[in-house]
């Protein structure tokens, strides 16, 4: 028998999202002392029956949102799902048994494409919050928060996750926890879905943000250096048609390369992926500060 959750779920968009977002929380299965838990930063979900809808006024950004959840949280474990993710009804269950030195377990995510758009299905082909290689990296392990099963005393113990930023918080907050003495474990089978970005211009501000996240975790962790996209490009390049160098052999989940693209959409793939490159270029000398 598993130990009580709660269910935590940052959200910040109009009427559409909110809907999904609540029935993402209400397709889990649920013991009788689980609980959800909504942490409006926008204040656009108004009282429900089943779902505690927490407002997180003040600064817009999902750490400010996910510790104000987790805040009104009274179990000992906390699950963070983000709001535009799909889980399975038993995806609760599929995290334990824990092991007494675990201080998060992370699951993994898949892309999901409602609507076929190039940049849709160049975030599912390349599923880049895939969880196995942020696990595998070269700094220290580090998983995204969009499905992160928590310890709430590790959680507290670490002061949740660092606010005033706009992205890499969750990255930080898992290189904290394991500075604290705590470990990441992994659950494979504890699977969700995550829309990647539907239009090219929101996937290149997301690129932007990726990379200001990046170089702000440089400015944090003594020996952790960003890696932008060109000189991933270029390595590709370099491997592809001179036969020098690492190249890139998997896709940024950490799974061999994708089922075989035609040879339109590998360039159209290409095309997003220079355009994206030249994005994080710009990033890495953007401000990380939550607006």
């Amino acid at each position: 028998m598993r130990p009580p959750v709660s269910v935590v779920v940052p959200f910040a968009g109009d009427a559409v999202a909110a809907s999904a977002a609540l029935d993402l929380l209400r397709s889990l299965r649920l013991a009788p002392q689980d609980e959800l838990i909504l942490a409006d930063n926008c204040g656009a979900v108004g009282p429900q029956d089943d779902v505690n809808v927490i407002r997180a006024d003040g600064e817009r950004s999902p750490a400010h949102a996910r510790n104000v959840g987790a805040a009104a949280a009274v179990n000992d474990w906390i699950l963070f799902l983000d709001a535009d993710t799909h889980a399975p009804a038993d995806l609760l269950e599929r995290f334990f048994p824990v092991a007494d030195r675990v201080g998060a377990v992370t699951g993994d995510i898949r892309g999901y494409v409602s609507r076929p758009t190039l940049a849709a299905r160049y975030g599912a082909s390349r599923n880049f919050l895939g969880q196995r290689s942020h696990l595998a990296h070269y700094y220290k392990p580090r998983v995204a928060a969009a499905v992160l099963l928590v310890r709430t005393a590790a959680f507290r113990q670490v002061g949740g996750f660092v606010e005033g930023v706009r992205a890499a918080e969750d990255t930080d907050f898992s290189w904290r926890l394991q500075e604290a003495g705590w470990e990441l474990d992994f659950r494979p089978d504890a699977v969700v879905e995550h829309q990647y970005r539907e239009s090219l211009s929101e996937l290149r501000r997301q690129w932007r943000g990726y990379a200001a996240g990046a170089r702000w975790l440089e400015s944090r962790w003594p020996g952790y250096h960003p890696d932008p996209g060109l000189n991933r490009l270029a390595r590709i390049l370099l491997k592809r048609f001179f036969g020098v160098g690492p190249g890139v052999g998997v896709r940024a989940d950490g799974h061999a390369a994708a089922a075989r693209l035609g040879r339109a959409e590998r360039l159209r793939f290409f095309l997003v992926q220079c355009v994206l490159g030249i994005e994080e270029q710009i990033g890495l000398r953007m401000s990380n500060e939550a607006k």
